[in-house]
C-alpha cells in the first residue's frame, strides 16, 4: 500500500449500535489522496467486507485530501457491488475535494452522504 493513502478498518465490537449483530457495519476510515495510486488499495481493502455479510459499508471520507476520476470511479463501483450483495455503501463526513468531485460530475445524488460516522444506524436508502 502506498503511504499516500491510508485505510483503517475499526474493530467489529466498536462498530455495532446498541442491539446489532455482528458484522452488520463495517467502517473503512480513509487518508490521503484517493487517486491512481490509492484507489486500487480502497478496492482491496472494500471488496472483502462486501462479501463478509457486512449490510452496511461505511468509508468515512474525512482525511482524504484528494479524489480523481480513479478515485470517484473506485467509489462507483464499490457503490454497485454493495449494491449487487444487497448491502449498502455509505460516505461518511466527507472532506471538500470529496464533495467538491461528487457536485463537480453530478453524482452527490448517487451517493448516501452522511455527516458522521455514527449517524450511519439511521440513514435511510439513498435515491437511485
Amino acid at each position: 500500500m502506498d503511504n499516500r493513502f491510508w485505510l483503517g478498518r475499526e474493530d467489529e465490537e466498536k462498530i455495532g449500535h446498541e442491539g446489532e449483530p455482528p458484522g452488520v457495519r463495517a467502517v473503512l476510515r480513509l487518508s490521503g489522496e484517493l487517486d491512481l495510486e490509492g484507489a486500487p488499495s480502497l478496492a482491496e481493502a472494500a471488496g472483502p467486507l462486501l462479501g463478509d455479510g457486512s449490510r452496511t459499508l461505511v468509508l468515512d471520507c474525512h482525511g482524504v485530501t484528494f479524489c480523481d476520476s480513479s478515485g470517484l470511479n473506485t467509489l462507483l463501483n464499490l457503490r454497485q457491488r454493495a449494491a449487487d450483495s444487497g448491502a449498502r455503501l455509505l460516505l461518511a463526513r466527507p472532506s471538500a475535494s470529496v464533495r467538491h468531485l461528487l457536485r463537480l460530475t453530478h453524482t452527490e445524488r448517487v451517493f448516501h452522504v452522511v455527516e458522521a460516522t455514527d449517524a450511519v444506524g439511521d440513514a435511510s436508502v439513498p435515491r437511485s
